[in-house]
């Protein structure tokens, strides 16, 4: 009786042993699926799933004696669950073959088997299963006997409904594997952000429309979701750019490529570039650029990059070539119309063809004596951007005007359009600039043209009273007889989508530019210009003008800084505009309709930002 009393707690002993010893594999193999997620199978190590399992690396060698041992034992384990879960699908389809298909399409999309956890294991586990053969005997066998059980569920389902139609079954059987295979894949990018009811009524829609006898149309009731694009009533204001949008890498990478290298920017005036020789850059997210004026007078531009060695071949802001071009790397030497006129050495680049070897153009286009370049595409002119405003502008004669300051660059923390946001607006400057709403009107001319470009125009006071500066502007500016009377005392501010703007007084005027540098980042730059003019009282003036605008743009900076740091925060998604907004409107919309993805309240998952736009800009308008 003691021996049987023994042997019954030994027994026991060795029972609880095993079922702790399964207890921690399964513990060790629930670490390691989590590793393999997160780190990818090739860079998974013991110590990693001992720390996930919150042990050391001594018991993990206990309960699997090799790494190889612990993966193959994970996958096994995957299988099993997988095979466990398929089982009540083909229990299902027993009594009715079209049920079983729906409950399969369920079980597929379960949060427990379609786990964003394992789901990058089950694609590491059959990457790798092509150079192992135990991998692939386990991954070979669970695909042979899911294809086989939606295979019969077709078959099944044909065979009670058209006997002639059997035939169909396996081709039908791998369109919805297909379409099931990729929902997992966006799981693999998407994670927790995958829609499972949208992927549901996706192949619900695939079965109606190859099986309409059998199955329906979904009819999901309406929700708002994260591509809503209109969560507002339609009575309600409009609404802004999201606040994602706004410190988004991928989002500029997008800005980038479809935005900025197809746009026209503006590099300064002719007359910053007035003899042979001289020459002005610009930079831009990447690209390097100068404008030179040749021999023949006229100007070109040029990517501003050696064909050597990729230096570039002039430096600084401004500067003057003699006779020539030498690139101050390697002395590559080339004409002032871009022509490659000698090398040092050149014996040693045998069968070297310099006429193949000029520096690269790029599109330029002289407007009201401004210079703009591009670097990439092929869209209408400036001359056709600017259009509608082209006869006012006209009128302050730009093209003899002379730079009278120097150019001026500003980084500032903010992205670039949350800067043009606020430069495009005059909502904001009774309370952000007292001083400029002082010398203003209240009435404003805001317009937008469907060309990408808008006008915002305000009068001056007869009377301004509240600064020493804004009252002494306002009296020594001089009656300027080239301006029509209702230009003489009026500020307007013409821009350029994506960012550039013209500012323009009755005395002077500016080029503003926003240049981005990175998202939440951007470099503000302009230069001012004016028709020659040596009165005091001009001087003093433009003086005066300065100092004004030297203090809005310090408002501006401050206004647009706090911006920036609320829209990274979680109260706010999206910002309502006003009537007297309806330029920043137009200036949104213009960006929408470049970036569709602009239009979702919420970014799509990392890494997918920029097919998200794809697919919204295949779709067309809503």
């Amino acid at each position: 009786m003691q021996l049987e009393k023994a042997q019954a707690a030994q027994a026991a002993v060795q029972g609880a042993a095993q079922h702790a010893g399964a207890a921690r594999r399964g513990q060790l193999i629930a670490a390691a699926v989590a590793a393999i997620s997160e780190h990818g199978l090739s860079n998974v190590t013991l110590a990693k799933v001992a720390a996930g399992a919150g042990l050391t690396a001594a018991s993990v060698n206990f309960h699997f004696n090799s790494k190889e041992a612990l993966l193959l034992a994970t996958l096994r384990q995957l299988g099993e669950d997988f095979d466990a879960a398929i089982a009540s699908v083909a229990e299902t389809g027993r009594e009715d073959a079209g049920a079983g298909i729906l409950a399969l399409i369920d079980v597929m999309l379960d949060p427990e088997v379609a786990d964003p956890v394992k789901v990058p294991v089950w694609y590491a586990f059959i990457a790798e299963s092509r150079a192992r053969a135990d991998y692939l005997a386990v991954c070979g066998e669970l695909d042979r006997r899911y294809f086989q059980l939606v295979s019969s569920l077709f078959r099944r389902m044909f065979g009670e409904l058209d006997a002639n139609s059997a035939a169909k079954s396996k081709a039908l059987a791998w369109g919805l594997v297909g379409l099931l295979e990729s929902q997992w894949q966006e799981i693999l990018f998407e994670g927790e952000a995958f829609d499972r009811a949208a992927a549901r009524d996706l192949c619900l829609s695939y079965l109606a429309s190859v099986c309409p006898a059998r199955f329906a149309m979904p009819a999901r009731e309406s929700v708002r979701s994260m591509d809503e694009t209109d969560p507002l009533a339609p009575e309600q204001p409009p609404v802004t750019l999201p606040a994602w949008t706004y410190n988004n890498a991928e989002f500029f990478a997008l800005e980038r490529e479809r935005i900025f290298l197809p746009s026209w920017q503006i590099v300064g005036h002719v007359n910053d570039v007035p003899e042979v020789g001289d020459y002005m850059t610009f930079e831009m997210l990447g690209e390097r650029a100068f404008v030179i004026r040749g021999k023949d007078g006229e100007l070109r531009a040029f990517h501003n990059v050696c064909r050597h060695r990729a230096h570039a071949v002039v430096t600084g802001g401004q500067g003057t070539c003699k006779r020539a071009i030498t690139c101050p790397y390697h002395g590559w030497t080339y004409e002032l119309d871009g022509r490659l006129k000698g090398i040092p050495a050149a014996e040693t680049f045998q069968g070297l063809d310099q006429s193949a070897y000029g520096l690269k153009t790029l599109d330029l286009e002289i407007y009201l004596g401004f210079v703009f370049i591009r670097f990439a595409g092929d869209g209408p002119s400036v001359a056709e951007r600017l259009a509608p405003y082209t006869e006012e502008l006209s009128h302050y004669r730009f093209e003899d005007m002379v730079p009278i300051e120097k150019r001026w660059n500003e980084p500032i923390a903010v992205d670039w359009k949350n800067a043009m946001d606020n430069y495009l607006e005059d909502y904001h400057f009774i309370t952000g600039h007292p001083g400029l709403a002082a010398l203003m009107e209240r009435d404003y001319d805001r317009e937008v043209a469907p060309s990408g470009a808008s006008r915002l125009s305000h009068r001056m006071k007869e009377n301004p009273q509240r600064t020493w500066s804004v009252r002494h502007y306002q009296k020594l500016l001089p009656n300027l007889e080239h301006l029509p009377e209702e230009l003489r005392r009026r500020w307007t501010y013409v821009t350029l989508f994506p960012n550039i703007s013209f500012d323009v007084y009755a005395d002077k005027m500016d080029f503003f530019q926003l240049v981005p540098l990175a998202p939440g980042e951007c470099l503000l730059r302009g230069r001012t210009y004016a028709l020659p003019d040596e009165r005091r009282e001009t001087r003093a003036a433009r003086y005066l003008g300065s100092r004004i605008n030297r203090r809005v743009q310090d408002e501006d900076n401050a206004l647009t800084l706090s911006v920036q740091g609320g829209l990274g925060s979680s109260a706010y998604d999206v910002g309502l505009l006003s009537d007297k907004e309806i330029v920043v409107k137009g200036f949104q919309d213009w960006i929408r309709t470049q970036l569709p993805v602009g239009k979702l309240y919420r970014p799509p998952p990392a890494g997918t930002i920029a097919r998200r736009n794809r697919d919204l800009a295949q779709d067309g308008p809503n």
